[in-house]
């Protein structure tokens, strides 16, 4: 093998936390690949059952595996991932996902020799094994995709490639979790990214992990808002190219600062909520909150969760 085959193309970044399960099945298909020339980088989480065992079973050195000794959350795995990889392009495949065909990488990587060379950031769409259609909504045919358009018509579960240098430095902040968007907001305005109508990963919906810890989730949210709040550039962006995301921001941080019991901050939001057109009906629910409190944003979550099935990314 010579020295430019042992530097890998893409690297695939896999977090895992207690997978045994699944992760088996998810390191298979990409093993499957007809693409050879990846690195694989499991970051085992601080697992408590035979995930690392697993992991370790398939004697491949493309596979590196690299463990935590505490569970640190999604956010620190992936960055424990995006500061060892070596790859000129990287993607991020979670370890109850599968690459649905063997082809996934190599179609993916054809498309900048097939149509723009200067294309660094591909995505295509994800099959929800629930309901065998596509996870990714907004999009319906191949195109270019530019942050504005990523904001305005972007919904649900995509995948894909994009070239490492892009990050610039940039990585998640640890202390919150489930913040990846910021970070794919930046690359975004940095990409000239190009979308593939194409399911090329199984996005597994059918065991999702649920937290049903109130209070984990009424701080989680809380710090997540504040986060939210505190990032005026991409705050400005979907205020400008995407009102309805806008408004559906201000509102879930609305939502937690009040099931927090941080009433001044949820006054804040209320008031940019209150003079946006179409924003009063949820300033009103905000207002209800004020009045009823903590328990009412329980109940209006439970009812949520109960009846709607959405995810801002």
């Amino acid at each position: 093998m010579s020295d430019n085959d042992k530097i890998p193309v893409v690297s695939i970044i896999m977090r895992s936390y207690n997978r045994a399960d699944t992760i088996k099945r998810t390191i298979d298909s990409v093993i499957a690949q007809d693409f050879k020339n990846f690195e694989l980088i499991v970051i085992d989480d601080g697992s408590t059952d035979k995930s690392v065992e697993i992991s370790s079973s398939f004697k491949d050195s493309r596979i590196r595996i690299i463990r935590h000794e505490k569970n640190k959350g999604n956010a620190a795995a992936l960055n424990t991932g995006l500061d060892n990889i070596h790859g000129e392009w990287f993607t991020l495949l979670d370890s109850d996902d599968e690459m649905v065909v063997p082809n996934a990488l190599s179609t993916l990587l054809n498309l900048p020799k097939e149509i723009d060379p200067l294309i660094n950031a591909i995505t295509c769409n994800c099959i929800d094994t629930q309901t065998g259609t596509f996870s990714g909504l907004g999009l319906d045919h191949d195109q270019y995709l530019d942050a504005k358009e990523i904001i305005q018509k972007c919904r649900g579960e995509h995948w894909g490639l994009t070239k490492t240098f892009l990050l610039q430095g940039d990585r998640l902040n640890e202390d919150l979790t489930g913040m990846e968007g910021f970070l794919w907001y930046k690359i975004n305005k940095r990409a000239k990214r190009y979308y593939l109508h194409r399911g090329l990963r199984l996005y597994h919906t059918e065991g999702e992990d649920r937290i049903t810890n109130i209070e984990y989730q009424n701080k989680r949210a809380y710090n997540r808002s504040i986060a939210i709040l505190n990032e005026k550039e991409y705050l400005e962006d979907y205020r400008i190219y995407g009102r309805d995301s806008y408004k559906d921001l201000l509102f879930s941080a609305a939502f937690s600062f009040i099931a927090y019991n941080d009433k001044k901050k949820a006054f804040q939001v209320f008031l940019k909520l209150i003079t946006l057109r179409s924003g009063r009906i949820r300033a009103l629910i905000i207002l209800s909150g004020f009045i009823f409190g903590k328990t009412f944003f329980e109940q209006l979550r439970k009812f949520k969760r109960q009846n709607f099935h959405f995810k801002i990314k």
